[in-house]
């Protein structure tokens, strides 16, 4: 077994008290092998920050952390150096420039100046800062205070880097230039954990763990996610009928197929083709079909699946 970056076990959190008491997390079990390359999905408010914020002591919740085979937030202390961290809101000062705010971040993480110095040249140079090292932080634009916390977040080359959210508010092309650079990184041994709400971006990590209402609901591969959906296939009908309940029900009663159902849309989930002409025919004989189209199912219906959730679920 490999050794681990990372362990919750039973882990719960809870903002506020009494009627206002908002159960953040709800008993999390969590372990990342030391050089992993893992990101946690799920939906705005489904706990991935509280589970980073637990995990290095910024929080304390109930339940237990071990953290680079340290226990949390007892050994916070002892192990800051070995972690980089970049938060979803940005965390630098505005009236620091890039380079000072480079070396101040390097002083925190106890380098001295000549490894400082060594340093900062290095991840101007790989950022594409060294136009702007004399601007000051509140001159940046959005992207460029981005590129620059992930800097001052790896300044001191840390061997665990959690990173939540990290490419909220950039454009397309530094957001995949980011997810390249965490890629190299981690294959360079670095551990890696980040948290996103986007599909696509989950899918460039190794291992996905799905989180939902505090809880971590399913996690593996891309491929071994997928597999957990019901069909190989998805046929996609839209309809102008509103209300599709009925509908729902009789294609599982006829082809005990799973079928998620929203307004005005069928999506049917199958593996023998040759089943199409007769569930067209079913459902011609009860809607007016206005599109018809097959794709795989995508980490967005496996995230569905576990979800379970009421308002839109696999018939059964």
């Amino acid at each position: 077994m490999s050794e681990l970056a990372i362990e919750t076990k039973n882990l719960h959190f809870t903002y506020g008290k009494g009627k206002s008491a908002v159960n953040a997390l709800r008993g999390v079990d969590f372990k990342i092998a030391k050089g992993e390359n893992y990101c946690l999905l799920g939906p705005n408010g489904s706990g991935k920050t509280t589970l980073i914020r637990c995990i290095l002591g910024l929080l304390k919740g109930e339940g237990s952390i071990c953290l680079l085979g340290h226990e949390m937030p007892r050994d916070q202390s002892k192990i800051v150096s070995q972690i980089g961290y970049m938060p979803q809101a940005i965390s630098l000062y505005p009236d620091l420039s890039v380079k000072e705010s480079l070396h101040f971040f390097g002083k925190i993480f106890g380098m001295n100046k000549q490894e400082r110095d060594e340093s900062v040249e290095k991840h101007l140079e790989i950022f594409l800062l060294k136009e702007w090292k004399n601007t000051k932080v509140d001159n940046l634009s959005g992207g460029m205070k981005r590129r620059l916390s992930l800097a001052c977040s790896l300044i001191h080359e840390p061997k665990l880097l959690i990173l939540d959210e990290p490419t909220v508010g950039v454009d397309p092309t530094l957001r995949l230039n980011f997810w390249d650079y965490f890629k190299d990184l981690n294959d360079q041994g670095t551990t890696i954990i980040t948290t996103t709400h986007i599909m696509d971006e989950a899918e460039k990590s190794r291992i996905i763990g799905f989180m939902r209402n505090g809880k971590l609901i399913a996690e593996g591969t891309y491929h071994e996610l997928k597999k957990k959906v019901p069909g190989k296939r998805k046929l996609i009908i839209k309809t102008k009928e509103e209300d599709t309940t009925q509908l729902v029900k009789t294609i599982y009663s006829e082809y005990q197929l799973k079928v998620l159902s929203s307004k005005f849309k069928l999506e049917i989930f199958y593996d023998d083709d040759s089943l199409i002409d007769n569930i067209l025919s079913l459902v011609r004989n009860q809607v007016k079909i206005f599109s018809i189209q097959t794709e795989e199912p995508s980490l967005e219906d496996t995230f569905i699946f576990f979800s379970n959730e009421n308002e839109v679920k696999f018939a059964k």
